[in-house]
């Protein structure tokens, strides 16, 4: 066996650089430098090394005694404290004994060489004491006897492993060794609960009992139990009986006053707490506190390895269940489970083997050969050489995929996963594995592959390019056909900013923009933009639209994936049918207004004639005839500017005015009437009719209207016009008998050009502007029209105007 002596000079200075970088993060040690942390602490190991190997003789003992008294003084002058020069010890013993931990037990000192060693320590740490506090000698072996019955109590504190007994029914003997060290009267311990916040009444001696403490106490309240808890020192209570709520009931009736009390904190974790009362209100003296903490940390680690126990029993319970739980989870999944025995190489298989592959587990069993035989023979050099591999060259995991033979003659894909286990020295002794199939998912990987060439085809046909941004690192990819779209070479790679200079210099601010807030989460990663390339010389201009999408992680775009297509075809034709339709509609609107000169010319000229008394009834019907003609042509001309405005004007204008739907559609029809006297128009109204509107336009609105339905409807049957006050608006209808409006004219009645039906009267019919300009009238005034046409019911136009312009179309 390694003596401590040689542990010692064979790591001599890296135990000293170790303590020189653990000694200098404590807070005491701040500020010094590394000659004034080591101090003497190099001679002292040289004196614990001669120890070792002498015994107690005389010169290495005095030699450890002067070294003891240098340093202590040294660091009293330092200004460290008792407990600080006593863990300085602490520290020394253990890194000396981490030399030899986890060494088989061949390798390390003998129980007698490492206790000297320990022996000495805590001799250093009794000279401490003696130096800070004055303890004196018979203080100190009555202590080391209270002690001494603690640690011969605590082999009955963890019972034998055939008949546990709970732990709390143990202490009751720990802690009255605790009472009668510090002369008191009574003593309670309380141990942290299961949730972490209260601590529990667990043991009471002396003249405390059970009903000391009644119940949880919670860690984050203000009784003297709580502060013990928080406390890193002995805190004391000078009279119990005066405290109030800091103290339950019992300990104030109990005839106890002064309370001295510590914290069971074994490696800095919460334990417990435990307090002792005395008869006398009195101070408890420094060297009570000191004593008191010295028991308390005997009992926290006594107490410690009891629950450790508890819990290795409670653990070894958990690990049988496991097993169980194992054995039944390998019967229940479909994974083939197999141990192969790399000593005998024997091979063992779960019953998944059975379900996934057909075979028995007795027929995979037995020489790994077995196994060897049932892999795909394209596969299996590769399978045996990895898995060997892994084996010999020290690893500890081995994956593969491969074809392995089903009971059926046919082969299934799968996965199979290994762990090797060693022991100490690194010889691999078992392995375990499971293996799955995979068909299904390599069959659905090779649909993937498939649909991805499917795409990647789609994507060459419709001349398709593809790009790829990624936000965080600025890398962008284009393919072939994007870089061909914008006349660049095929090398180097495309960037972001060269994709910006590629842009004509009207367009790039709003690329720019349409690229940033796609990229923003709250886009949700939408991008559709056309943008033009720049034009080369003497070649068209070009149009390219991108649609893309961005990909977040955390709120963070970190990809951004698209095609570009080229649209300049489409463009071109968009752009020619723009100018043909603005040619023709600024034609119409000239036209239609240089016509009016002469009509009106016309009109008055008829009207002067009509006045003359002398005219023959020839004459008179002539010119009546010429007067309706005018009528006519400047209806005409008036819906052609309607339409005008309504196409290049930005819709129809109204003029709001104060006005009662009512009375002007009583009024409108009655001009329709007297146009034509031989049919029937019906006009009921109800309700509230008041509100702002144009009345010209509305005017224009109910005789087109009208005189549709007079147009399309059999000769005699009647039309029937309604106004009814809502709330927040009037509604007005025209219904009539007939033919039906054809259902595949009904989605575009109201476009320009555009007739209900064939048939009507020839005298009336128009160009087909009227219900266009009647529907730009109604949605100026932010109202609806719809219309409703069956046989068996007739026509019914429906139009809903709001009563202001504040007021929504739907109430």
């Amino acid at each position: 066996m390694t003596t401590v002596a040689e542990f010692i000079e064979r790591n001599r200075q890296q135990l000293i650089e170790r303590y020189i970088r653990e000694l200098s993060q404590w807070e005491s040690a701040r500020g010094f430098g590394p000659n004034e942390l080591t101090d003497s602490f190099p001679e002292f190991l040289s004196a614990l090394a001669a120890i070792s190997r002498q015994g107690r003789r005389d010169d290495p003992a005095k030699t450890r005694s002067r070294l003891e008294g240098t340093h202590i003084s040294q660091r009293v002058r330092l200004g460290f404290n008792q407990e600080e020069v006593t863990d300085e010890y602490v520290l020394m013993g253990r890194l000396i004994s981490g030399l030899w931990e986890g060494l088989p037990l061949e390798q390390q000192p003998t129980l007698e060489d490492t206790r000297l060693l320990f022996e000495e320590l805590q001799g250093a740490m009794d000279q401490v004491i003696v130096t800070f506090s004055g303890y004196s000698l018979e203080d100190r072996q009555r202590e080391k006897r209270f002690l001494n019955r603690l640690n011969a109590l605590a082999s009955e504190v963890m019972g034998d492993g055939e008949h546990f007994i709970p732990l709390h029914e143990r202490l009751g003997a720990l802690v009255e060794v605790v009472r009668e060290a510090m002369r008191a009267q009574g003593a309670a311990l309380l141990l942290m609960a299961a949730d972490g916040r209260t601590l529990l009444p667990t043991m009471f001696t002396g003249q405390w009992n059970a009903r000391t403490e009644t119940g949880p106490v919670p860690l984050d309240g203000s009784s003297f139990v709580a502060r013990l808890a928080a406390s890193e020192e002995p805190l004391e209570l000078p009279d119990a009986a005066g405290a109030g709520h800091e103290v339950s009931e019992g300990v104030r009736l109990s005839g106890l006053h002064s309370l001295l009390g510590a914290r069971l904190w074994p490696h800095g974790k919460l334990l417990g707490v435990l307090y002792l009362g005395v008869a006398e209100i009195r101070p408890f003296e420094p060297q009570a506190r000191r004593y008191l903490e010295t028991l308390v940390e005997y009992l926290s680690g006594i107490i410690q390895k009891a629950l450790l126990l508890q819990q290795l029993r409670q653990a070894n319970e958990r690990l049988a269940r496991s097993e169980t739980f194992h054995r039944l989870a390998t019967a229940a999944i479909s994974d083939a489970i197999w141990e192969w025995n790399l000593q005998t190489d024997t091979v063992t298989w779960s019953g998944g083997v059975e379900k996934l592959f057909g075979h028995t587990r007795e027929q995979l069993g037995g020489h790994v050969s077995a196994w060897y035989d049932h892999i795909h023979p394209e596969d299996r050099e590769r399978v045996v050489h990895g898995i060997h591999e892994t084996i010999a060259s020290g690893g500890q995991r081995w994956r593969d995929e491969y074809r392995f033979l089903h009971q059926d003659g046919g082969y299934v894909h799968v996965t199979d996963h290994g762990l090797v286990e060693r022991d100490a020295s690194g010889r691999a002794v078992r392995m375990v594995g499971a293996m799955q199939d995979i068909t299904a998912s390599k069959a659905a990987s090779e649909a993937l592959r498939v649909s991805e060439e499917r795409l990647r085809l789609a994507v060459r046909a419709a001349e398709l390019g593809t790009w790829d941004f990624y936000p965080v690192t600025g890398i962008l990819r284009w393919d072939e056909r994007c870089k061909a779209l914008f006349e660049l070479p095929l090398t180097p790679e495309v960037t972001y900013e060269g994709f910006m200079a590629a842009l004509q210099p009207e367009d790039r601010e709003r690329a720019q923009e349409a690229v940033q807030w796609a990229l923003q989460p709250d886009s949700g990663g939408e991008y559709d933009i056309e943008f033009r390339p720049l034009r080369q010389k003497g070649r068209p201009e070009r149009w390219v639209r991108a649609i893309g999408r961005a990909l977040f992680e955390g709120g963070r775009a970190v990809r951004f994936i698209g095609t570009a297509q080229d649209i300049s075809e489409r463009k071109h034709q968009q752009q020619e049918s723009q100018k043909r339709a603005e040619f023709a509609e600024q034609l119409i609107g000239i036209v239609s207004h240089d016509l009016r000169n002469p009509l009106n010319a016309i009109t008055l000229s008829v009207a002067a004639l009509l006045r003359q008394e002398e005219l023959g009834e020839r004459q008179a019907k002539g010119l009546a005839r010429i007067s309706a003609a005018t009528e006519r042509a400047t209806r005409l001309i008036r819906d052609l500017l309607d339409f005008t405005r309504a196409r290049l004007g930005g819709g129809i204008p109204i003029e709001r005015k104060p006005l009662d739907v009512h009375s002007l559609c009583r009024q409108v029809v009655e001009e329709v009437r007297l146009a034509h006297p031989d049919r029937d128009v019906e006009v009921v109204w109800s309700g509230e009719g008041t509100g702002e509107w144009d009345g010209d336009r509305l005017a224009q609105v109910i005789t087109n209207l009208v005189n549709n339905a007079l147009a399309y409807s059999p000769p005699g049957t009647p039309v029937h016009v309604e106004t009814r006050g809502m709330d927040g608006a009037v509604l007005l209808s025209v219904h009539n008998v007939g033919r039906p409006i054809p259902p595949e004219l009904l989605p575009r009645l109201f476009e320009p050009m555009t007739r209900g039906r064939p048939g009507g009267d020839a005298a009336s019919r128009s160009i087909g502007l009227g219900l266009f300009i009647v529907a730009n009238i109604v949605h100026a005034h932010g109202g609806t029209i719809e219309v409703h046409s069956e046989e068996a019911t007739g026509t019914t136009f429906t139009v809903r105007l709001p009563r202001s312009a504040s007021t929504p179309s739907g109430m």
